[in-house]
């Protein structure tokens, strides 16, 4: 387990390897092997290809960037002060470095539109929600009311429009 504020869940860092692993078997089978799976990639047909590459460029600029904000929000922080981080991409999403595997997964489905691999990305996302939401129940008994006020102020996982 990590050092930090709250605890992570107990099987996290397996899990998602797992999953990434899993997801990229599965989409590089599905997307680069058209003999295996082939029919489910079907939807890649009626679709052009600039939509598809503008939609890749897009979610995976995204996610380097969620990515790297919210290491670097977390890192500033330092060892000696251990407190609820939120500001920057904190301030948006209660989970960036989650949501950012998640978006970078989801950049290589815009190449292929893999059926397959679209649902090993729902799993994935279920699998994110569920252990986020263990990861939250540690903060409130640690922080109370502060992080209580920081879910309802913040989304979780989709920015709120005003």
């Amino acid at each position: 387990m990590r050092e930090g504020l709250g605890s992570e869940h107990p099987l996290c860092d397996r899990i998602q390897f797992v999953m990434v692993i899993l997801f990229f078997v599965c989409w590089g089978l599905d997307s680069l092997s058209h003999f295996m799976l082939w029919y489910s990639t079907v939807v890649l047909e009626a679709v052009t290809f600039l939509p598809l590459l503008l939609g890749t460029i897009v979610f995976l600029c995204f996610s380097l960037y969620l990515v790297s904000r919210a290491h670097k929000s977390v890192l500033d922080q330092g060892q000696t002060q251990l407190r609820l981080v939120d500001y920057g991409v904190y301030a948006v999403v209660r989970h960036p470095m989650y949501l950012g595997t998640l978006l970078f997964c989801l950049s290589f489905l815009f190449i292929s539109l893999s059926l397959l691999s679209i649902g090993i990305w729902i799993a994935f996302f279920i699998f994110y929600d569920r252990m986020a939401t263990f990861e939250e129940r540690s903060l409130i008994q640690i922080l109370g009311e502060e992080y209580a006020a920081y879910q309802k102020r913040v989304a979780k996982w989709f920015p709120y429009l005003y």
